[in-house]
């Protein structure tokens, strides 16, 4: 039952604590259709609450029954739970009481190429809460290859936040002073995770010398490395193709980037870090071509993810 508490603290929890903070009434504000007693959730509410009735469940099993939470802290979960009067009431019945989802990969905020992405910590947050995601990690640019500059600028961007968020850290240059850096993330920041773009040529892309410093440096910290794997060099010249050819729609991002030159850079890292010996993490694999390598690699008994 405590492993059954533990999967259910990423559901509800999360979303009742977010309403709990001042910076909750944006939902109201914003002019999301919330009952008036949830818009009314302040931090002066009852720090008690029971959720009564519903189906609980995950992965593993479902019963009818109560869950009772203290300070953020799930007690109990059991048919029939009594309580004070000094307590928030929420009535699930007919309805699931579930873990909410963590997506690891998002961009919030993110300035990029001249654009910026169009959800930020607030907005894309709340569209993620309505589909039952409860928690995400988003990925820290550095400033001008800072990553305690970074790291400070997205701090301010997470203050609208209404739910849980962590950070990945990506790496864009590489000298002695992001190699510190990476240890205050690690020691200092909570940031365990390291990500290396191997496409976006003239802008987040690095070399195979800066991948194989940054791949030791994970393994001295024991911090994960991740990379986007796609042959940025070969991209482009597809990018120039699909303009030289005239298409220049949302098909031409396909047609630029072949499977070919995704199972390249795929095989490619694996390599490295194989050389290197420390476990990696490949991102939103798109092909076949590298699920294959990922697949090659796996079996032989190296830690790819």
């Amino acid at each position: 039952m405590a492993h059954f508490l533990t999967y259910l603290l990423l559901s509800f929890l999360i979303i009742y604590d977010s309403l709990g903070l001042s910076q909750s009434n944006q939902f109201c504000d914003a002019g999301v259709r919330y009952p008036e007693s949830t818009c009314g959730f302040s931090s002066s509410s009852s720090s008690k609450l029971l959720i009564k009735g519903g189906t609980v469940l995950n992965a593993h099993q479902q019963e009818v029954a109560d869950v009772y939470v203290e300070d953020g802290i799930i007690v109990a979960v059991k048919p029939n739970i009594k309580v004070d009067e000094d307590v928030t009431l929420l009535d699930a019945t007919g309805k699931y009481v579930m873990p909410g989802g963590i997506d690891p990969h998002t961009h919030l905020a993110m300035e990029f190429m001249g654009s910026e992405t169009i959800d930020d910590f607030f907005s894309g947050q709340a569209a993620a809460l309505a589909g039952g995601t409860t928690m995400h990690i988003d990925f820290v640019i550095p400033v001008n290859g800072s990553l305690v500059a970074g790291f400070e600028a997205y701090k301010k961007k997470a203050k609208k936040s209404c739910m849980n968020y962590g950070f990945h850290m990506a790496i864009t240059k590489w000298d002695e002073s992001v190699s510190r850096e990476m240890e205050i993330m690690v020691k200092e920041k909570g940031i365990n995770s390291f990500k290396f773009f191997m496409a976006y040529k003239g802008s987040l892309m690095i070399s195979d010398e800066l991948l194989l410093q940054g791949l030791e440096r994970c393994k001295s910290l024991g911090a994960l490395a991740m990379v986007h794997a796609e042959n940025g060099d070969a991209v482009f010249e597809g990018q120039k193709r699909m303009i030289d050819l005239g298409i220049t729609g949302p098909e031409g991002h396909a047609l630029s980037r072949p499977p070919v030159l995704e199972g390249e850079a795929t095989a490619r890292a694996i390599r490295l870090a194989k050389f290197v010996n420390t476990p990696l993490y490949v991102v939103h694999v798109m092909s076949i071509d590298a699920m294959e390598e990922i697949a090659r690699a796996r079996k032989s008994g190296f830690e790819v993810i």
